[in-house]
C-alpha cells in the first residue's frame, strides 16, 4: 500500500482516502508510526480487498513476513552499515508494525466478520501453514516467532478465541479422509502442527480456555467431533474406527505366516504408538499449564467419560459413544500421565489416594473444590456406579452425610489422576476386552458350524447338499472377512506395549484394594495382614469403593492370563521402571486372589469371586488330557509332551512360599464351592458349575502338587476335632461345620445332575448316529445332535471332575459323607450312577468318538466304585472310640446302600467287577476290598427286613411323616408343631432352609430336641427287635 499517488510499483495499493485526510489535517503524507493504524484499517477497506485479490488475513501475515524479512536483514549482515541509532529506530518501528499486524490477525480469526469475507480465511492459512513442510512453505519457516508474538500480544486480551479456529480448522483436517488413517502419512503433520501450537505455553494455557475445549452441548459420540481435542483422540488403530486397517492393510492376512502377521502387527503397533506419543505429550503440557489449566482438562476428561458411560454396557450402540480407538487413546494419555507414582516400586505415593476421592471431588462443584461440571453430568456418573458392598439406599445416605460434614480437600494430582485412569480403563481398554472376547467365540462358532457341515453331510437334505459347495464358498469368504478383523483387533488388544503399562497401572490399583482390607491399614510399606472373618473393619470407605477398580483389575488379569500370559511375567509389567518393590506376578496376585476368595465378605458380587477363582484355574491348570492321578484307578492318561506357559509353574512356586495362601486358600476353595450356589445372573444355574469346575481342577493340581494342600484339606474336614485356636486360623469352626455339611450335599447333588445329563446327551447321539442312511438328512435330527454334542462336551467333563473329587474327598476323609442327614441319598446317588454305567443299558452310552467329548466312561466307572470302598470299608487302625464311631458310621453307608430298592442290587456289582476286572482298571487288592463290601451290603440286605418289620408296627407317631420311617432322634420344628427324625430335617434344611410343612425360614439350630420321645421309641424298638429275632 502507499499514499504516493504514483507508486514506485504498481501492485502497491494507492490509500487516497487516508492520504487527503492527512492533508486536511496537515500531517506529512507518509506511512509513519503514528497514522499506520489508519493506513492498515484503509487498506483492509472491502474495496481495496478485492481490488487486491487476496484475502485480508493472507495481506497481513504477507506484510508481517515481509517486515519480519526486514528485522531480519536488519539485525544481519546487511544492517551492520547503518548507523546503530538508525537501525534501532528502524527495527523499533518495524516491531509497532509488526505488533499491529498481529492485532488485526487475531482480530481476523476472533471475529472474521468484522472484515471482508474474501479469499482464503485466516484460520486456513495458519492451517496450511501448520501442516506444511518448512522448506516448501515461506511462513511455515517464521510461524514459530509469529505464534510468540500472537501469544504474547493476546495473553490477557482473548487469546483462547484467537487460536480456537485454528485448532478446529485442524481437526476438521483430522477428520478428512487422507488424515484421519493411520495408514496415511496425513495424520502425522495434524499431530505435528498440534504439537507446535501447544509447545508454546501460553498457547497451551489458553486452549483449555477455548469455548470449544468443551462445550456445554457435546455428550457421547459428539465428543469425537464437537471437542477441540476430540478430532484427534479419534485417530484410531482399531478396525471399528479405520476400516481400511482390516479390508486393506490385513486383507493378505489369513493366507499370511504368523510371522509375517507378527511384522504387520509391529509395524501398526509403531504407528499407534507414535500416534498415543504425540497425543500424550499435548495433553500434558495443558494440564502442567497451571492448576486452572489442569483442572478444565481434569473436567473434559471426566465428562467425555461420564457421558459416554455405556460403552461398559453389553449391548454397545456405537452411533451413541465414542469409539475404541478414542477410548483407548484417552486411557493412553492418561496412563502416562500416572507413570510417575505406578512405576515407582516401593510405591511410596499409594498413600496419598484417598478413597473418599469421590466425595471430595466427583460429586463437588470447582467452586468447592471439586470436578463436577455446571450439568452434572460428572456427580451423576460417580454417584450411580455399582459399590464394592452397598445397595442404593446405603449409597445415598452415605454420600449425602460425607458431602454434609467433610471438609472439602485437594489431595493434588495423584489421587484425580488415578480415579480418572481407572475410569479411563474401565470405559477403554477392558469395555473392548468383553468386545474381544466375544468376537473370538464368535469365530469359533462360525468355524465349528462349517465343520460341522464339511463332516457330517449326511445330516442334510438333498437339496442342502446340492447347494452346498456355494454356501461353502460364501461361509470361508465370511469367515476370511473375520480373521482379518480378528488380526486387527490382535494388533491392538495384544500389544506387549500397552498390556504392560496397563499391567503396571493394575499393581498400583491392587495394592490400594489390599491396603484398604488390610489388617493394619498400612500394606505395602508393612506385610498384609489378613483382615477380620467379618470385613467389619474394612469400613464404609471400602464399602463404597466403586466395583469396577475390583473388576477391571480382576478383568484385565484374566484376559492377560488367557490371551497375552508373556506379559504376566515381564519384568517391567513386575514392578514398572527397576527396583525391588512388590512384583505383580510374584506377591501382588497371589495375594489378591486369596484375600477376597478367604474373605468373601469384602465382595458383594458372586461374579467378581468366580472370576478370581479363573484366575486361579488358569495359572494352575492341568491339561485333563494329562490326568495321571485318578483315585484307585489303573491306567488313566499317560502324560505327554503339552506344553505349558511358564507362567503356570512360576505362579504354583509362588504359592507354595505365600504363607498366606498356604494357610487360608484351600479353606476358601471349600468354602466357595458351596457359596457359588447363586451368581445373581440369568445364568447363575450355569454358571455355578463353571466355577465349580475351575475350583475342582485348581484343588486338583494343588493336591497333586504339595502334600501341605493334602493336609490342609484334611484338617478343613475334621475341624470339630481341632482345638478353637488351630480351627480358626481360616475362618468360624461353627460355619465352616455348615459348609461342609453343605459340601458335600452339593458334591452329591452336583455328581447326580451331571452324569445323568452327560448320559443323556450322549444317549441322544448315539441314537442319532445309529440312524439308518435313508433317514439321514433331518433338519430336527440336526438340531438336536448339534444341541447334544454341546451340552456333552461341557457336562461329561464336569461330571468326571466332579465324580474325581467326590473319590478323592471320600478317601480323605470319610466322615462327612457317612453322616446320617445325608448317607441315605448318597447311596442312592451311587447306585443309581453305578447303574447307568454298569447296567444293561450301559452299551447304549457308547458313541462315535468318544475322545470329542472327553468321555471316558471306564475311570467314570472306577472312580465311582472306589467310593463305596472308601466309606464302607475300615481304612485304618484306630483307637477304641474311633473305631467304635467309625464302625457306626460304616455300617450306616452299608444299610443305606442295601436299603436303596430303586437301584441296588448283587448283579450290578457283580457286572461292575467283571468290567474293572477285565479292563484292568483296578489293581487285585482293590479288587478284592470292592467285593468285600459287595458282601457287606449282601448281609445288610437281610438285616433290612428287620427294618421293614419294625416300619410295619410302629405306631404313626414313630415314624417320620416324611420318609415313614422309624426316627431313632425325634426333634421338633417349631415352625409348624411337627415332629421329624433328625438326620431326615438336617438332609432337608442343607439344601431348603424352610419348613417343610409351611415354607416357613427354618435352620438346624431352631431344632428342639424331644429325649423322651426318643427313649420311649428306643425302649419300644427293643422290644419289637426280640419279638422279630424269635420269629425267625
Amino acid at each position: 500500500m502507499t499514499l504516493n499517488t504514483n507508486p514506485k510499483r504498481s501492485t502497491r495499493c494507492y490509500l487516497k482516502g487516508v492520504a487527503d485526510e492527512l492533508r486536511s489535517e496537515g500531517i506529512a503524507v507518509l506511512i509513519t508510526t503514528q497514522v499506520f493504524e489508519r493506513v492498515l484499517v484503509a487498506r483492509l477497506d472491502e474495496d481495496m480487498v478485492a481490488a487486491s485479490g487476496i484475502s485480508v488475513f493472507e495481506y497481513l501475515v504477507g506484510s508481517w513476513q515481509m517486515s519480519q524479512t526486514v528485522v531480519s536483514n536488519l539485525r544481519g549482515a546487511k544492517g551492520k552499515a547503518l548507523d546503530l541509532a538508525v537501525r534501532e529506530a528502524r527495527v523499533k518501528a518495524l516491531g509497532e508494525a509488526q505488533l499491529l499486524l498481529v492485532s488485526y490477525m487475531g482480530l481476523s480469526l476472533q471475529i472474521p466478520d468484522m472484515f471482508p469475507q474474501l479469499g482464503r480465511s485466516g484460520r486456513a492459512i495458519m492451517a496450511d501453514a501448520l501442516l506444511a513442510d518448512p522448506n516448501a512453505n515461506p511462513l511455515a519457516e517464521q510461524l514459530p516467532e509469529l505464534l510468540s508474538q500472537m501469544a504474547a500480544r493476546f495473553a490477557n486480551d482473548g487469546l483462547p478465541e484467537v487460536i480456537a479456529p485454528v485448532i478446529s480448522e485442524l481437526g476438521l483436517r483430522s477428520l478428512q479422509r487422507a488424515n484421519r488413517s493411520l495408514l496415511q502419512p496425513g495424520f502425522r503433520s495434524i499431530l505435528a502442527a498440534l504439537d507446535t501450537l501447544t509447545t508454546n505455553r501460553q498457547i497451551a494455557a489458553a486452549i483449555p480456555h477455548m469455548a470449544t475445549f468443551d462445550p456445554e452441548d457435546c455428550n457421547g459420540r459428539r465428543m469425537q467431533t464437537g471437542t477441540a481435542l476430540g478430532p484427534f483422540l479419534a485417530l484410531s488403530g482399531f478396525p471399528a474406527g479405520d476400516e481400511s486397517i482390516a479390508k486393506v492393510y490385513y486383507s493378505d492376512a489369513p493366507q499370511r505366516s504368523h510371522q509375517d502377521r507378527e511384522s504387520l502387527h509391529t509395524s501398526l503397533r509403531t504407528t499407534v504408538q507414535f500416534l498415543q506419543s504425540a497425543l500424550f505429550e499435548i495433553v500434558n503440557r495443558l494440564i502442567r499449564s497451571g492448576p486452572v489449566e489442569r483442572t478444565l482438562t481434569l473436567q473434559l476428561t471426566l465428562r467425555m467419560l461420564a457421558t459416554n458411560a455405556l460403552r461398559s454396557g453389553m449391548q454397545v450402540d456405537f452411533t451413541k459413544v465414542v469409539d475404541d480407538g478414542f477410548a483407548d487413546n484417552l486411557a493412553s494419555v492418561w496412563m502416562r500421565l500416572s507413570e510417575p507414582f505406578t512405576n515407582d516400586a516401593s510405591l511410596s505415593r499409594l498413600s496419598r489416594v484417598d478413597p473418599d476421592w469421590v466425595t471430595l471431588r466427583a460429586l463437588r462443584s470447582v467452586r468447592d473444590g471439586g470436578l463436577d461440571d455446571d450439568q452434572n453430568h460428572i456427580s451423576t456418573y460417580w454417584r450411580e456406579l455399582t459399590r464394592i458392598d452397598a445397595d442404593k439406599e446405603q449409597i445415598d445416605a452415605y454420600l449425602e452425610q460425607q458431602l454434609r460434614d467433610q471438609m472439602p480437600s485437594d489431595g493434588g494430582f495423584i489421587p484425580d489422576c488415578f480415579f480418572v485412569t481407572a475410569v479411563a480403563l474401565h470405559l477403554g481398554f477392558v469395555s473392548t476386552i468383553a468386545r474381544y472376547i466375544e468376537m473370538m467365540k464368535r469365530i469359533g462358532r462360525f468355524k465349528s458350524e462349517i465343520e460341522r457341515v464339511t463332516n457330517s453331510p449326511g445330516m442334510l437334505t438333498p437339496a442342502q447338499r446340492a447347494n452346498l459347495p456355494v454356501v461353502m464358498q460364501r461361509w470361508e469368504s465370511q469367515l476370511q472377512d473375520m480373521k482379518r478383523e480378528k488380526y486387527a483387533m490382535d494388533a491392538q488388544m495384544l500389544d506387549p506395549r500397552r498390556l504392560i503399562c496397563a499391567m503396571v497401572f493394575y499393581r498400583f490399583v491392587i495394592c490400594f484394594l489390599l491396603r484398604q482390607v488390610d489388617g493394619q491399614g498400612a500394606f505395602p510399606q508393612q506385610a498384609f495382614t489378613m483382615p477380620p472373618e467379618s470385613g467389619e473393619k474394612a469400613g464404609e470407605k471400602w464399602r463404597m469403593l466403586p466395583e469396577f477398580l475390583v473388576e477391571d483389575a480382576i478383568e484385565f488379569v484374566v484376559f492377560v492370563t488367557t490371551y497375552a500370559p508373556d506379559v504376566l511375567t515381564d519384568s517391567t509389567a513386575q514392578v514398572g521402571q527397576g527396583g525391588n518393590g512388590l512384583r505383580m506376578f510374584d506377591d501382588v496376585l497371589p495375594l489378591l486372589v486369596v484375600t477376597f476368595l478367604a474373605r468373601p465378605k469384602l465382595i458383594r458380587n458372586p461374579y467378581l469371586k468366580a472370576k478370581l477363582v479363573d484366575i486361579l484355574h488358569f495359572l494352575t491348570y492341568r491339561d485333563p488330557r494329562e490326568d495321571d492321578d485318578y483315585v484307585d484307578t489303573l491306567g488313566g492318561n499317560i502324560p505327554g509332551n503339552i506344553r505349558l506357559h511358564p507362567s503356570i509353574q512360576q505362579f504354583q512356586a509362588n504359592l507354595d512360599s505365600n504363607a498366606l495362601a498356604r494357610a487360608y486358600l484351600v479353606p476358601a476353595l471349600l468354602r466357595f464351592y458351596v457359596d457359588i450356589e447363586q451368581t445373581g445372573s440369568s445364568s447363575q444355574f450355569f454358571e455355578k458349575f463353571t466355577t465349580r469346575y475351575y475350583i475342582a481342577r485348581s484343588l486338583r493340581a494343588l493336591w497333586a502338587r504339595a502334600p501341605r494342600y493334602v493336609e490342609v484339606t484334611r484338617r478343613f474336614f475334621m475341624q470339630s476335632g481341632l482345638g478353637t485356636s488351630e480351627a480358626t486360623t481360616t475362618g468360624s469352626t461353627r460355619r465352616d461345620q455348615r459348609v461342609i455339611e453343605e459340601f458335600v450335599t452339593r458334591l452329591m447333588t452336583d455328581t447326580t445332575y451331571l452324569l445323568d445329563e452327560s448320559l443323556s446327551k450322549l444317549a441322544v447321539i448315539r441314537d442319532i448316529e445309529k440312524k439308518p442312511a435313508e433317514a439321514a438328512g433331518d433338519n430336527d435330527d440336526a438340531s438336536r445332535l448339534e444341541d447334544a454334542e454341546r451340552m456333552a462336551r461341557s457336562f461329561v467333563s464336569l461330571a468326571h471332575e466332579t465324580v474325581h473329587m467326590l473319590a478323592f474327598l471320600s478317601r480323605l476323609v470319610p466322615r462327612p459323607f457317612q453322616a446320617s442327614e445325608i448317607v441315605s441319598r448318597l447311596a442312592a446317588m451311587l447306585n443309581y450312577n453305578l447303574q447307568q454305567l454298569a447296567g444293561p443299558k450301559c452299551s447304549n452310552l457308547k458313541v462315535q468318538d468318544m475322545q470329542k467329548y472327553s468321555f471316558n466312561p471306564r475311570v467314570l466307572l472306577s472312580e465311582l466304585t472306589s467310593v463305596y470302598v472308601h466309606l464302607g470299608l475300615r481304612t485304618s487302625k484306630q483307637s477304641a472310640a474311633a473305631l467304635s464311631e467309625e464302625t457306626e458310621a460304616i455300617d450306616r453307608f452299608v444299610m443305606a446302600v442295601a436299603e436303596d430298592d430303586r437301584s441296588y442290587s448283587q448283579a450290578l456289582f457283580d457286572k461292575a467287577y467283571f468290567i474293572l476286572e477285565q479292563r484292568s482298571l483296578k489293581s487285585t487288592q482293590s479288587l478284592a476290598r470292592l467285593r468285600e463290601f459287595a458282601h457287606k451290603c449282601q448281609s445288610a440286605k437281610v438285616d433290612s427286613r428287620a427294618m421293614l418289620f419294625l416300619e410295619s408296627e410302629a405306631p404313626d407317631n414313630y415314624l417320620d411323616p416324611l420318609l415313614a420311617s422309624l426316627m431313632t432322634n425325634p426333634v421338633r420344628l417349631p415352625t409348624s408343631d411337627n415332629i421329624m427324625e433328625l438326620s431326615a430335617i438336617k438332609g432337608q434344611l442343607l439344601s431348603d432352609p424352610r419348613d417343610p410343612f409351611n415354607r416357613a425360614p427354618l435352620s438346624v439350630d431352631m431344632l428342639e430336641p424331644l429325649p423322651e420321645l426318643k427313649r420311649e421309641i428306643a425302649e419300644w424298638r427293643e422290644r419289637k427287635l426280640a419279638e422279630y429275632q424269635s420269629q425267625q
